[in-house]
């Protein structure tokens, strides 16, 4: 019986320096030594409890050489740890609940999962973004483009485009066959059928880990039907401009040459939209990344923000604002699909919903989000009953990239690094249809 109860302390004992020796090596490596002090006199207290000396059990915890091994092991095994003991002097301060609460899954077994510790603490980490709300400066890096003081003096270089007083006669470009959109037509239909956010969520978008959704703003029957029609005016309606328009450019561009860059793209739909389509479109070719001769992207939604509002001032009857970019992936995989037998860069609808992790951002409000919202997902879902595969998912992401400027605010990327430029030009004009559909309340 005496041996039996030993050895239920000693199983006790190890879960114990498992799961509490995992919150003080993470903490530590958070570099909270006040937390650290906390769980290391918890440990103490609680091995005191059944039965060990209280010098014994500090002994155990003091031991480096241990501790080094622990670490070692749990380096290999884990990203997130090697994000945090790389970058532990970057970490605020977090709390002891919090730091026990990450304890506990990342010490023992999953029993939910069925996973053992380092991958339920990945799969954890991937859910709950738990360090990204915590690490100062990488949420200031991207957040201080749209909180910091906007010091650089620009006016922005806007073109307009004066849609033509004859009948246009310039023919769409062709759409695919019903064939070829049938994949696309019954998602669409159960989506419509069901009014399910899930299937929704599931379907047609894909969410950064630095957001979480909103079940309130999500809701489907006021996204699909919110009207985002306007009636076309001899005055300007549209403003493309490119908040990055210095440091996006494609496999073939010449260097410096703008349009050769997003921009020269920018300028392509804006003809488009203009020649086909009837819109006075204002394009604005200010390289909002560009500061003293040199590609600094670091302010660059700041300045594209005092730029689009100088604009929006000075042409108060816009009603659409398109934030044109090419994606950045780092790779040799390019996005192109083929539209009326060419070569075609794939769209890709973009949404900040001005939310990280932890909540709403609320120095970062948005109360055009649901018009945002309900315009990119109209956008994609047009572009699905025209083309088969020209449209990614709609991403999201935690911040507000300017979006709160207008209600029918979109942020597209088109193709990427690895698109030429002509495959970018080519995706101009259905982008123009897609963006004329919604427009004019055509499905």
């Amino acid at each position: 019986m005496h041996g039996k109860k030993m050895r239920i302390n000693f199983i006790m004992i190890g879960s114990l320096l498992c799961i509490m020796w995992t919150g003080i090596l993470v903490a530590a490596l958070c570099g909270q030594l006040q937390t650290v002090k906390n769980l290391q006199c918890i440990v103490i207290q609680q091995m005191e409890k059944i039965g060990m000396h209280p010098f014994m059990a500090a002994g155990i915890l003091q031991d480096r050489k241990e501790r080094n091994e622990a670490a070692d092991m749990i380096f290999r095994q884990n990203d997130m740890l090697k994000y945090l003991y790389s970058n532990e002097q970057r970490l605020v301060k977090v709390t002891d609940s919090t730091v026990t609460r990450l304890a506990g899954h990342f010490a023992g077994q999953n029993k939910e999962n069925n996973l053992f510790w380092s991958t339920a603490g990945s799969i954890y980490d991937r859910s709950e973004v738990l360090f990204e709300t915590k690490d100062e400066n990488g949420q200031q890096a991207v957040s201080k483009e749209e909180t910091q003081t906007q010091t650089r003096e620009t006016t922005a270089q806007v073109e307009e485009h004066k849609a033509s007083d004859t009948p246009i006669s310039k023919t769409p470009v062709a759409t695919d066959s019903k064939e070829k959109l049938q994949q696309n037509l019954h998602k669409i239909e159960k989506l419509e059928k069901s009014m399910s956010r899930s299937y929704l969520l599931k379907n047609f978008y894909i969410t950064d880990s630095s957001t979480t959704i909103d079940n309130s703003i999500f809701q489907v029957r006021t996204l699909l039907t919110k009207s985002m029609v306007i009636k076309k005016e001899k005055k300007p309606q549209i403003l493309i401009f490119h908040t990055h328009g210095a440091s996006e450019s494609f496999r073939d561009s010449k260097k410096g040459r703008k349009e050769d860059s997003i921009v020269g793209v920018g300028a392509a739909l804006a003809k488009e939209l203009t020649d086909t389509y009837g819109y006075r479109v204002i394009h604005d070719q200010t390289q909002y990344d560009r500061i003293n001769g040199k590609i600094d992207r670091s302010l660059a939604y700041n300045y594209s923000c005092k730029g689009v509002t100088e604009t929006l001032k000075k042409y108060p009857s816009i009603q659409v604002v398109i934030d044109l970019h090419r994606d950045g992936v780092g790779n040799k995989v390019k996005r192109t699909t083929v539209v009326d037998g060419k070569k075609t860069a794939q769209i890709m609808f973009f949404n900040g919903l001005s939310r990280n992790a932890s909540g709403n951002i609320s120095y970062l409000q948005n109360k055009n989000l649901q018009g945002n919202l309900s315009f990119s997902l109209q956008l994609k879902l047009v572009c699905m009953r025209r083309f088969q595969n020209l449209a990614k998912p709609i991403y999201l992401k935690g911040y507000r990239y300017n979006m709160h400027l207008k209600e029918r605010f979109t942020l597209i990327e088109l193709g990427n690094e690895n698109n030429t430029l002509q495959e970018e030009i080519n995706a101009t004009k259905p982008l123009a249809m897609i963006l004329d559909c919604v427009l004019q309340g055509k499905k």
